[in-house]
């Protein structure tokens, strides 16, 4: 029975991870930016302007103008990479509430999202180089793949 419930949480977690990070990034990064500035259908629009932009900056570049098949990283480096998420959550948040902070008014949830969805991508790629790198030091067979 435990087996089973263990295959579980690894389903639950292998698929849904990044995407739970980064839902829970935006949200708090909206939640930052309301508590800073009032929030209209024209700052939400916004908001959704500058959270998408980082991605539609990211993926040409990483795919070299979508000619390049980006390679996936091992699950066991996925899983380890994302038991790291709180910390790229965390900067996602900062970055918006200091771009509120510093510009204020419609600018900061254009700028406040961006950032947000920026800094979750960048320090998520560096939770995944620090998790192939620990793979590394440990070995195969400490971190075997399943």
């Amino acid at each position: 029975m435990s087996e089973h419930f263990v295959r579980g949480v690894g389903e639950s977690t292998r698929h849904n991870s990044l995407a739970y990070g980064y839902s829970l990034a935006l949200t708090g990064s909206f939640g930052v930016l309301n508590l800073l500035d009032r929030t209209t259908v024209f700052n939400i629009i916004l908001f959704g302007i500058g959270a998408s932009l980082a991605f539609s900056i990211a993926n040409p570049l990483v795919t070299r103008g979508f000619t390049t098949r980006v390679e996936g990283e091992p699950p066991i480096v996925l899983t380890l990479g994302t038991s790291l998420g709180f910390f790229s959550v965390t900067l996602a948040i900062l970055s918006a509430a200091g771009a509120g902070w510093l510009f204020g008014d419609w600018v900061a949830w254009l700028v406040g999202a961006f950032a947000a969805s920026l800094g979750y991508l960048v320090l998520t790629a560096a939770q995944f180089v620090l998790a192939r790198a620990i793979r590394s030091v440990f070995g195969l067979p400490r971190m075997r793949e399943r």
